[in-house]
């Protein structure tokens, strides 16, 4: 009886290792294996990447940057879709969303191509009008100066300084950001994409008190279990914007303890959001969702690159 006792204690201890371990399999994936996975996702569920919010330049930036192997042919398909679309539009890819021409420039300088000429036409010009892009509010400001600055030739050119004030002219009184100027508080996604856009200016002196009380606001912002809860509900793409953002000012987003929640980082966090294809859901437990597996696939990438000492996420004068 003893013995039987003993065994079957054994048995019970061995599968509750079993359980733990299967359970911490998701989260303990490093990095670099992560984004293997995610990278095969992608080309298989995006086949011919399109001038687009999904199914296009974020899938192109992210493969590019994550240093993943890319099928043969596969950034030439997006070029062509992409000159396909500006040739039909004359060059016309938005008459007020501009960043349409933000996000196919920062595709295209992930992989080497010049946006000053797709099909005749050159991209960046969109973005000298700036009473246009900032219509679209502080959005469209960020990812304009992320467009700009992509490859680091002038970024206190005086175009890009108009963008920079703009966005250091929208931060809250208690650090971070908001969409809507009304907001008495900051938002968490925008705070990180606006944290992100201002790594060329980390150096000056209120620009790098803007990003320390933004990344202040980014761990406040944290749910008791280390997530974000995001217009009622809990978000991937709210890690992954916030992964992003620490990943650029050098914060290992796993490790620095005021990210860290029951033992977990946001790294851990995000991943419990895999779907175990490669893909990431929007919400826990959720299926496979496009725009969240861009997101936290570009973010994938960016924490790599931290780790590996490499050039930031969207600091591309590495393809020159």
């Amino acid at each position: 009886m003893v013995r039987e006792y003993k065994i079957r204690k054994w048995l019970l201890l061995a599968g509750l290792w079993a359980v733990m371990l299967t359970g911490c399999g998701k989260s303990s994936k490093t990095p670099q294996d992560a984004i293997k996975k995610t990278a095969a996702y992608e080309m298989e569920t995006v086949t011919s990447p399109e001038s687009n919010t999904l199914g296009g330049e974020w899938t192109v930036l992210a493969l590019a940057r994550s240093g993943a192997k890319v099928e043969d042919n596969y950034y030439e398909k997006y070029r062509a879709n992409l000159e396909k679309r500006v040739k039909e539009q004359e060059g016309v890819l938005s008459d007020n969303r501009y960043t349409e021409y933000s996000r196919a420039i920062l595709a295209l300088t992930a992989i080497g191509d010049d946006p000053k000429d797709v099909a005749g036409y050159d991209l960046t010009k969109a973005l000298e009008d700036y009473d246009t892009v900032v219509s679209q509010g502080l959005n469209g400001a960020v990812f304009a100066l992320l467009a700009l600055n992509a490859d680091r030739l002038d970024v206190d050119g005086p175009l890009e300084k108009q963008y920079l004030d703009f966005i250091l002219e929208k931060e809250k009184p208690e650090g971070g950001f908001s969409l809507s100027d009304q907001a008495d508080t900051a938002d968490v996604d925008i705070t990180a994409m606006a944290l992100t856009c201002l790594e060329p200016y980390q150096q000056d002196k209120d620009v790098k008190e803007t990003i320390e009380k933004g990344i202040t606001f980014l761990a406040d912002a944290q749910d008791k279990d280390g997530g974000y809860t995001a217009y009622g509900t809990k978000s991937s793409e709210s890690i992954s914007q916030t992964v992003i953002a620490l990943s650029t000012h050098g914060v290992d987003c796993n490790e620095d303890s005021r990210f860290k929640k029951d033992g977990k980082g946001l790294y851990d966090r995000l991943m419990e959001f895999s779907t175990g294809d490669g893909g990431f859901a929007h919400i826990p437990k959720g299926e496979a969702d496009p725009l969240a597996t861009d997101q936290a696939f570009c973010a994938l990438a960016a924490y790599h690159r931290l780790q590996e000492k490499q050039n930031s996420l969207y600091n591309m004068t590495d393809n020159k």
